[in-house]
């Protein structure tokens, strides 16, 4: 099996509450990211995702557990070079200019010459910053400052990329420019490793996913998988099963899972059945969140039994 490129194992972290107070963020978490893949991280405000990545980038100190970075216990000032990270509040030095900020982040990536300035065009072409070259930082708009912090995050063009709510402050245009620009990262060999409470996009970018909440991983894998979760409904004309629905118009139609496919299929062929269609019914990651975390959260309980 191959290294993953980001693994936790049993990770522990608590950090100073009110008082002498310790609050624990992180009880136990364990997940792995294949390299080459685009994995989402979900979770409720507070579940733990922005502690997880501050740990990984080492921004972070103080936890139980292990945490290896490209096999390697986090740590290693090597690695970072080697890892492209957008916080999800970004703080830029607002004096800077773009082009000179750019230029400071490139060379403590390893960037010089023409390298740099070639890395340099490229991020501010996909980002349509080459108008804000002379432009101060301070001046800029929340969707400005993400659409910079995703070109400072790709510059060095990093075989990891760490972004925490990347979609945030986008409006719908941006939101879809920046799906195009991580497609593209990750076609050219990056892996993703993103936070997010946008699921759609985790649905249109991700192959792997976990949820985290209350510090602690509920679920992690492929999402083909998740997606094979969803019922399959079978459309037919014919003798109709007991269970199954009537149309009203000599159809009917049966709902099951994909353990049942073979069986239920041929029992409806042999009963003579004409089988019209057999379809995967639509499993919004939305709903499918929403089920797995409300239990936890005050925004999930009945209203009717609160009152």
């Amino acid at each position: 099996m191959a290294t993953p490129i980001l693994s936790f194992s049993n990770v522990h972290f608590a950090y100073r509450g009110d008082w002498l107070n310790r609050v624990k963020s992180l009880d136990g978490v364990s997940f792995s990211v294949p390299t080459g893949s685009a994995y989402g991280f979900l979770g409720a405000n507070g579940a733990g995702k922005s502690t997880s990545i501050k740990l990984t980038v080492g921004l972070l100190l103080g936890y139980a557990g292990s945490i290896q970075v490209f096999g390697q216990p986090q740590g290693d000032d090597a690695l970072r070079r080697r890892i492209g990270y957008l916080p999800e509040q970004p703080y830029f030095y607002e004096n800077l200019q773009v082009a000179e900020y750019l230029t400071y982040l490139g060379k403590l990536s390893g960037l010089r010459g023409a390298a740099l300035t070639a890395a340099i065009d490229r991020v501010c072409s996909i980002l349509d910053l080459d108008s804000l070259r002379r432009r101060k930082l301070g001046s800029f708009s929340k969707g400005m400052r993400q659409r910079f912090g995703l070109a400072q995050a790709i510059l060095h063009a990093p075989e990891l990329l760490i972004l925490d709510e990347p979609f945030s402050g986008l409006d719908p245009l941006w939101r879809a420019r920046f799906r195009e620009i991580l497609a593209g990262e990750r076609k050219r060999g990056a892996t993703l490793f993103f936070s997010t409470h946008i699921l759609s996009d985790v649905e249109s970018l991700c192959d792997h996913y976990a949820v985290i909440d209350h510090g602690r991983v509920l679920e992690e894998g492929a999402l083909a998988d998740l997606v094979r979760e969803a019922p399959l409904m079978l459309v037919a004309s014919g003798p109709r099963p007991d269970d199954a629905q009537d149309l009203g118009d000599g159809t009917w139609s049966l709902q099951f899972s994909e353990a049942d496919r073979e069986r239920r299929v041929a029992a409806a062929v042999a009963a003579g059945a004409s089988i019209l269609r057999l379809s995967r019914e639509h499993q919004a990651l939305e709903d499918w969140f929403v089920d797995k975390v409300k239990d936890f959260h005050a925004a999930g309980q009945d209203m009717e039994a609160r009152s």
